[in-house]
């Protein structure tokens, strides 16, 4: 019963993740004031989207522009492909991050049309990789509209892992067998 119990407070702590994500990072702001355990995991993304910057950087501009964003949703893809192969009981922490992190860039895909976000390398149009490449791919009119698409995308999927992980743990608290009294 322990073992339920501080796996559904885990979960709620998730659904609370995902709530501040999604009503935090649904739209650009110049106040980017986030809650402390949303800022924390921006900050985690962010890092991890920095570095995409590099790693791709070998394969050209447009993957150098992309791979931020790229890299910051493939890790913690990878995180739950891996997981999910091992057959760890994480896969659905992973997949809820995965979520959380396709939200998080959504609203950096809206913003290229408006450009609130306060950037790392200022609020220059030249530092701002969406942009850039809906300017080199034409598509700056649709990219509020690719940026919707993609925070419901993320809300679905961190929903499906939470939900998931819940019903595993119902499951296995169900089927787990009744631990007998112990008699003095």
């Amino acid at each position: 019963m322990v073992k339920l119990i501080s796996t559904l407070i885990g979960f709620a702590l998730l659904i609370y993740l995902l709530f501040l994500a999604s009503t935090h990072l649904y739209e650009p702001a110049r106040n980017f004031n986030l809650p402390g355990l949303l800022w924390f995991t921006h900050l985690m993304l962010l890092y991890i989207h920095e570095a995409g910057h590099l790693i791709f950087s070998l394969f050209g501009r447009t993957l150098y522009i992309l791979g931020g964003s790229l890299m910051q949703v493939i890790a913690p893809l990878a995180w739950f492909i891996i997981a999910l192969r091992d057959g760890s009981k994480l896969s659905n922490v992973a997949l809820v991050f995965t979520g959380i992190s396709i939200i998080d860039v959504s609203v950096y895909v809206k913003d290229a049309g408006m450009l609130l976000l306060p950037l790392i390398g200022g609020l220059s149009k030249a530092h701002h990789d969406w942009l850039n490449l809906a300017r080199q791919y034409g598509f700056t009119d649709y990219t509020y509209e690719i940026g919707e698409g993609m925070f419901w995308c993320g809300v679905l999927t961190a929903l499906y892992g939470i939900g998931a992980g819940v019903v595993i743990a119902i499951r296995e608290f169900q089927e787990s067998p009744a631990v007998p009294e112990m008699i003095d």
